[in-house]
């Protein structure tokens, strides 16, 4: 049984120790920042302009005799077509007339009274 017992330990040993080295390994690649790819020339999958390009995933959903499939696609998108973010698309609120402002005042005047 003693025999037994010192295979099982020193196993497990083993095994502690190569869990322990991909874990450090696993964390210094998790800590590491990633850079965006640098744009290269080609010709752009929306626009067919040839400019320079990133590649952007994406979800495509295909119908094909009456089935349906997802997957993620790799599109490579000039600047032009490439998606926006929701906060540049707020930033650019469009600036408000005299007349609204003074509606707008109006309002919250009413509701402080």
């Amino acid at each position: 049984m003693g025999l037994f017992d010192n295979r099982f330990a020193s196993k497990n040993a083993a095994m502690s120790r190569a869990f322990s080295i991909d874990s450090e390994k696993d964390k210094q690649k998790r800590n590491t920042a990633r850079e965006p790819a640098a744009p290269k020339m080609g010709i752009c999958d929306k626009c067919h302009k040839e400019a320079l390009l990133r590649s952007y995933r994406s979800r495509e959903m295909s119908v094909s005799d009456g089935a349906a499939s997802f997957g993620t696609v790799v599109k490579h998108l000039c600047e032009d077509c490439a998606p926006r973010s929701k906060r540049f698309e707020d930033a650019n609120v469009p600036a408000m007339d005299k007349k609204q402002v003074k509606n707008l005042m109006r309002s919250a005047k009413k509701g402080l009274l």
